[in-house]
């Protein structure tokens, strides 16, 4: 823990999974008020060598890392946050808004290897400009709805020979009622469709009619579950494909995604798609990249926009816990109209 700059407040790591916080210490133990105005003249070395002393050895690594990454790829122009979860976890995730919560386990399989964590924040970095976490619920909203109505079609026709005359009860309420218990709820219609449509069905018709419905909706919760599982694996895929870009036009080692890749390769079941693809394919996928875009060319397109602009100061977050990697205007709007306009 630490005072920063000129606030008294202790630096610590967020990770937003749910709703829960795992806090570990960020930095060193002190600040030079200074330090953040450093950018604007002096030397890049000078002021690298303040922030190596100012920060821990990882968070100076991950700040180099956005810093240059940004830069590199023109995505200074708004600031980026970045915490470390203290959980022995080989993992990272994006989160909120232009958050990449890190954890110490990753970190410390890639200890002594920048470029390979430079593949993991450009990868999380990539998340972010694609919008992946801002389309992600609605993507999942539109597929439950597909689903849902397609369930409710179904059933309505699966039970429509289950009429009859007898007297009582609301079967076609009842039965759509199952429908939507059994997909938690996401029918806007579910227990309101067809309370006339089997009226007087017998308990034989409507126990079969009941059994089917079971049937249509796990199979439609299947459905919805690989249809996710998809659009996520399509999504790890573009991330590693714009991140992969991202680390060589900032010069960084283009094989440090593969060794990342034998890092996660190592953990349970890697070899197969889930929520991710398998990691043979992402690896297929990285090679194939390297020959179709070449790291050395990639580099001199960044390095022309490295050479062109100042390293980006940072300062605590007003999140209170998180880094805040400041976009190329800096950390205070205060100073930015007063270079504007004057005192």
């Amino acid at each position: 823990m630490f005072p920063l700059l000129q606030s008294t407040q202790k630096l610590a790591i967020l990770t937003c999974l749910s709703t829960l916080f795992f806090p570990t210490p960020l930095l060193a133990e002190s600040l030079n008020p200074e330090s953040v105005l450093m950018a604007q003249n002096p030397s890049n070395d000078e002021f690298y060598k303040q922030a190596k002393e100012e920060l821990s050895e990882d968070v100076y690594v991950i700040y180099r890392v956005v810093d240059r990454i940004a830069r590199a790829n023109g995505l200074d122009n708004t600031p980026w946050r970045v915490g470390i979860v203290d959980e022995y976890n080989i993992n990272a995730f994006a989160t909120e808004v232009n958050l990449i919560a890190i954890y110490t386990g990753i970190l410390d399989q890639l200890a002594g290897d920048s470029s390979a964590i430079a593949c993991v924040i450009g990868h999380e970095m990539a998340h972010h400009v694609k919008r992946h976490i801002a389309l992600g619920p609605a993507e999942e909203a539109a597929l439950k709805e597909r689903i849902q109505k397609e369930a409710e079609e179904q059933v309505l026709a699966e039970i429509q020979d289950a009429k009859s005359d007898a007297t009582g009860t609301s079967v076609g309420g009842a039965v759509l009622q199952t429908v939507g218990g059994f997909l938690g709820g996401w029918g806007r219609t579910a227990g309101n469709v067809g309370n006339s449509a089997l009226q007087g069905a017998s308990r034989q018709r409507l126990a079969q009619a009941e059994e089917r419905v079971k049937e249509i909706v796990q199979e439609k919760t299947t459905e919805l579950e690989q249809k996710l599982a998809e659009n996520n694996r399509k999504q790890e895929f573009e991330a590693d494909e714009v991140g992969y870009q991202y680390i060589a036009k900032a010069g960084f080692d283009a094989e440090g995604c593969i060794r990342v890749m034998d890092v996660l390769g190592r953990t349970s079941g890697a070899e197969f798609d889930t929520t991710h693809p398998a990691i043979p394919k992402r690896v297929e996928q990285l090679r194939a990249l390297m020959n179709q875009y070449p790291p050395a060319t990639l580099a001199q397109e960044g390095e022309s926009l490295i050479k062109s602009t100042q390293p980006l100061t940072y300062d605590l977050s007003k999140d209170g816990q998180s880094l805040r990697i400041n976009s190329r205007r800096g950390g205070s709007a205060a100073d930015d109209i007063d270079r504007r306009f004057g005192q």
